[in-house]
């Protein structure tokens, strides 16, 4: 059974917190507190509202304003910019591979109703001592990658590497060395060395080089007009279907 004067206790608690309740709501029916809102934005005085931060916007500060601060680094001990050496300068990126190619075939054709156009130049790879086939837009393999055929010619290809320098390489007779690339450098690009030429053949030997590349060139096209007839006599089945 509960005592007496606990009872009486709680019911003095309860009592006080009806009463302090009962006072709260009298007073905020009498009208107390609804004087208070946000001030207008206009307002010369009184603090920011938060409309503020989305009407002015932070913007950085221009560049010469830390220059305080790019003077004086906070990692180095005795806030000083580190000196850079022209060693580390020259010494920002590798030098360029000289070209070193030699131009055996070009072959140009153009676009028609039945054959798409084609231009394709071959040559030889004296680095890797091989043969490539490149279209206009393709680069070389291997050392040389950072060259990029960009235009042909009947019987001149230009070449472009990273550096913007340019390389313009002639067709010339298997019998005849080839001169050396001639490379258009632009003026702040530090210059490369030219392209080596193929070693020389004899008169025969030359000649028949000559005639076995002719003879291949014109078995590629061969083929590809045959493939691109066939092509085109089986696209009238594939739209019935």
């Amino acid at each position: 059974m509960m005592d007496v004067k606990v009872a009486r206790m709680i019911t003095f608690v309860l009592g006080g917190a009806c009463g302090l309740l009962t006072v709260t709501a009298m007073v905020q029916l009498a009208g107390y507190g609804r004087g208070y809102g946000w001030l207008p934005p206009d307002a010369e005085a009184g603090p920011a509202i938060a409309g503020d931060i989305d009407r002015n916007p932070f913007t950085l500060p221009p560049l010469s304003a830390f220059r305080e601060v790019d003077g004086r680094p906070l990692f180095n001990e005795d806030r000083k910019p580190t000196p850079v050496s022209e060693g580390e300068v020259a010494d920002a990126g590798p030098a360029p591979v000289p070209l070193n190619v030699t131009l055996t075939g070009v072959i140009l054709v153009r676009k028609t109703e039945t054959t798409p156009e084609l231009r394709m130049a071959m040559v030889r790879d004296n680095m890797r001592n091989e043969s490539v086939a490149l279209k206009v837009g393709m680069p070389l393999t291997g050392d040389q990658a950072g060259w990029t055929l960009v235009a042909l010619a009947p019987r001149l290809a230009t070449f472009r590497n990273a550096n913007d320098e340019t390389a313009e390489i002639e067709l010339y007779p298997a019998a005849a060395a080839p001169p050396p690339p001639k490379v258009d450098r632009p003026p702040p690009v530090a210059p490369s060395a030219p392209g080596t030429v193929a070693p020389g053949k004899d008169n025969n030997a030359a000649e028949s080089d000559l005639a076995r590349r002719i003879e291949e060139r014109r078995r590629q096209m061969r083929e590809e007009a045959e493939r691109l007839r066939s092509q085109r006599n089986s696209s009238p089945n594939d739209q019935k279907n």
